[in-house]
């Protein structure tokens, strides 16, 4: 992501520059060192700036993670829209792009799901958008569902698997716990869809 342009934010964008601002610094060293000051001096506006949009440090980092859901929904979305209509063609490609956005944006993503930092429960914005993609994972799975392609039961259970193998793959691809398999050529797009494809097998009706 590129820096924000400490001249190019406008009265009404404060609050999506400072986002930007915090994306990038988290981007480099997580959120433990962040703060609403540097996320300022590294937004180019004065320390008092921040506090116009966020209450504290949880609050920015709640906002941050909101648009991290929202940017995965999109690259999720994108990919389900460049498929054919196949429950399992969507959760491959879904698969796919969730690995890859992992793999773009580590820090983020690890931010986005540790629970560590704040509860989402609490900020509702953020719990809404954290809902997304559980959802659309879920339609795909009662779509398969109704049409007998994909196993009877509970589409709420069948959604928690589906998602547990999604996440799990990709946190252990950017923790460097699938050497040396990742270091090959292709080797992240490569077991990503062992993945996938092992478990779609289970999931035929």
């Amino acid at each position: 992501m590129d820096k924000p342009d400490k001249k190019s934010y406008h009265h009404g964008d404060l609050r999506n520059t400072l986002i930007r601002a915090g994306i990038e610094f988290i981007s480099e060293s997580g959120a433990s060192g962040i703060d609403l000051r540097k996320v300022a001096r590294r937004a180019g506006v004065s320390h008092a700036a921040p506090y116009r949009h966020f209450a504290d440090k949880k609050a920015l980092i709640a906002a941050i993670c909101e648009e991290g859901f929202n940017l995965l929904s999109a690259e999720i979305e994108q990919a389900i829209l460049m498929t054919d209509r196949s429950p399992f063609e969507q959760l491959r490609s879904m698969g796919h792009a969730y690995v890859q956005f992992a793999v773009h944006n580590p820090w983020l993503v690890r931010e986005m799901f540790s629970g560590l930092t704040i509860e989402r429960e609490a900020y509702p914005a953020l719990y809404q958008v954290s809902k997304k993609l559980f959802q659309l994972i879920e339609n795909i799975v009662a779509a398969g569902q109704r049409t007998g392609q994909m196993k009877e039961g509970s589409s709420e259970e069948l959604t928690c698997v589906i998602w547990s193998m999604m996440h799990g793959a990709a946190i252990l691809i950017i923790e460097n716990q699938m050497k040396p398999i990742t270091m090959q050529m292709g080797g992240i797009e490569h077991i990503s869809r062992v993945c996938i494809d092992s478990l779609l097998l289970g999931l035929r009706g």
